[in-house]
C-alpha cells in the first residue's frame, strides 16, 4: 500500500497527515467529523505519497460527506452521486477556511465514504468503486 497524505488545515501544508492502515482511516474520520462545523464542514484532500498526480478529497459534515476524484482516466474530476433530498444548488465544504462547491446531490453515507476512503488506500490511490460517480461537465464556482 502507498502511503497517504492528508491536508485540510493550514499546519498539514508541511506536515500532512499521513495515513498507511484502514484503522488510521477510521481514526481520521473520526477525528474530522468531531472537528467540522455543520455551517462549514470539512474539506481533506488526499495525494498518494508516491507523488502521483490524482486527488482524492473527502468532506465530512455530520453523518454525511462528499467525495471527488480526479486522476489520469478522469481529467475533469468526477464527484459522489448520493440519493438525499436536496434543498440547494449547491453544497459548501472548506479546505483550510477556502470554500469548495459541490452539486447538490453529491453527499452520501458516512459509511460509504469510510469504505470508499479505505478502498483509495488499499488500492494505492484508485478511484473508489462502492460508489456512484458523475461527471464534473461544469466546476462550481
Amino acid at each position: 500500500m502507498v502511503p497517504l497524505e492528508v491536508y485540510y488545515a493550514h499546519e498539514h501544508e508541511d506536515d500532512p497527515i499521513v495515513v498507511t492502515t484502514e484503522a488510521e482511516v477510521d481514526a481520521l474520520i473520526d477525528r474530522v467529523k468531531a472537528e467540522s462545523p455543520s455551517d462549514a464542514p470539512i474539506l481533506m484532500q488526499i495525494h498518494p505519497a508516491d507523488g502521483s498526480k490524482q486527488e482524492f478529497a473527502v468532506g465530512i459534515r455530520g453523518d454525511v460527506g462528499v467525495l471527488y476524484f480526479t486522476g489520469r482516466e478522469w481529467p475533469h474530476g468526477v464527484y459522489s452521486v448520493g440519493e438525499g433530498a436536496y434543498t440547494h444548488d449547491e453544497l459548501a465544504y472548506f479546505f483550510a477556511d477556502q470554500w469548495t462547491g459541490f452539486p447538490s446531490n453529491a453527499e452520501i453515507p458516512l459509511d460509504d465514504i469510510r469504505r470508499a476512503f479505505k478502498e483509495h488506500l488499499v488500492t494505492d490511490g484508485a478511484r473508489p468503486t462502492n460508489i456512484r460517480w458523475q461527471d464534473n461537465t461544469t466546476a462550481p464556482s
